[in-house]
This record gives structure tokens, sequence and C-alpha cells, in this order.
């Protein structure tokens, strides 16, 4: 699948992880639907970058933790460009507490928007997909965390487990309609969430890294877009970027 022409997708995208990709698939040619949650100005910001290099970009603004908000961005794709060739479910949220300290609010907020709006959103999405008899692509943002154990991860770990369960399940489903779905799969990437910590946490984590650093968003991103474009025989496979920390 070449990206230019293509309608994308793309969740959490107003930072991050997810404006990365946005921008790279938008540097490819894509026409790219740019989705938030509640910084709206910070999507408009990345759609007005997108604009700025020649691309095409649209905005959203919905609560993806409801199927009802995972609807909408797929009514507003539709609405924008027409149909959908690839989805990046990105959007998520952490919550680090011990296990026996978590609220269940906590927990159902973490499990509606790390693991049910990729559900929800790729159900719509496929469905898409087979009633236009287009192939299309979709990546799932995991995380190493669903095979490191780390202390307060445990609800979250168990979200991105259960996208890469999910993951594999659907390859398998879709391929027959020419459907790919894998995930990606990061170590620690510098985000705004992680700039908040402490020098002595940063160099702790970073001393269980073979190369020393944490990983780019733009990374993450090149490795999103060699999926969809150049790994055409690539499906229900979990990719790992971690700097070598799961080789450890």
């Amino acid at each position: 699948m070449k990206l230019a022409g293509r309608n994308a997708i793309v969740t959490g995208s107003s930072r991050g992880i997810g404006r990365a990709i946005a921008l790279q698939l938008a540097r490819k040619g894509s026409n790219v639907l740019v989705c938030c949650q509640s910084r709206m100005d910070a999507a408009k910001e990345v759609a007005s970058e997108i604009e700025s290099i020649g691309g095409r970009a649209a905005v959203v603004q919905s609560d993806l933790s409801q199927e009802s908000g995972a609807v909408a961005v797929i009514k507003e794709c539709e609405r924008e460009f027409g149909g959908i060739d690839v989805l990046v479910n990105n959007a998520g949220v952490g919550i680090y507490t011990p296990v026996h300290l978590l609220e269940p609010s906590d927990i159902q907020r973490v499990l509606n928007l790390n693991l049910f709006s990729y559900i929800y959103l790729t159900k719509y999405a496929v469905a898409n997909m087979i009633e236009r008899g287009c192939p299309g692509c979709i990546v799932n943002i995991s995380s190493i965390l669903s095979r490191v154990g780390i202390p307060g991860t445990s609800v979250y770990a168990a979200s991105k487990g259960g996208i890469d369960a999910f993951t594999i399940a659907v390859a398998r489903e879709v391929a027959r309609f020419g459907i790919r779905v894998n995930a990606v799969s990061p170590g620690f990437i510098e985000t705004e969430i992680n700039r908040d910590w402490t020098l002595e946490y940063r160099e702790r984590l970073i001393k269980k890294i073979p190369m020393r650093r944490f990983g780019d968003p733009e990374e993450v991103a090149k490795a999103v877009v060699f999926i969809i474009e150049e790994a055409t025989y690539m499906t229900g496979q979990i990719l790992v970027l971690d700097g070598g920390q799961l080789s450890d």
C-alpha cells in the first residue's frame, strides 16, 4: 500500500507519538484525520502543520472511551475523505498505582480508552474497508510493559497485553479481505508524559536499555509507516522498538 492519497485516522494525535505518526503519514501524501479528546488547540496545530507541507488534514474531538466516540470518528473520516484506508490506534492513558489501591473508576478509565476504543474503532474501520472492497491497514500502538513487570502499572500492562492478543486474532480474521493488522510495541519514548520524571528515575531506566537512551516519537512513526507501506506481507505481528530492552 502506497500512502499517497490514502485516508488515515490517527487517534491521540495532538501530541507525542500520535503527532509524529500523523505528520509522517502526511509527508507520505496521506489525508490525515487528527483525533483528540480535549486538546483541540494542539490538534489544530498539527493539522495546520500538515497543511503547511501541502497535505490535507481534518480535526475531530471525540471521547473514545465510549463506543459513540469511536463511531463519531469513523463517520467524520467518511464525511471528510470518503472512506478509511489506514487506522492507527494510539490514544491511551496511564494510571500508575499499586494494584491494591486502584479505584474501580481508574480501572475502567484505562481499559475503556486503552483497549475498548481500539476494539470499537477497528470494528467500524474494518466494516468500512470491507464495504468499499478496499484493502486496508491497521496499526495498534502497544507497549513493552505488557511483557515487562513494572510495579504500579498492572492495569496499563493488562490493557496493552489485550491489544497484543486482539491484534493477532483480528489479523487472522480479516486477512482474507486484504486487511492487515499489526502492532508496534515501544519501550520508553521521549514524550511530554515522561519529561517530568526525576533525573534519578530516568537514569535508572536508561541503565536497563542496551542502547542507553529513550526512543524518539519520530522513530515510532517511521516504524508505523514501514509497516503500512513496505511490510506488505506482514500481519498479526508485534514489532518491538525498545532499544534492546527485551533482549536483556
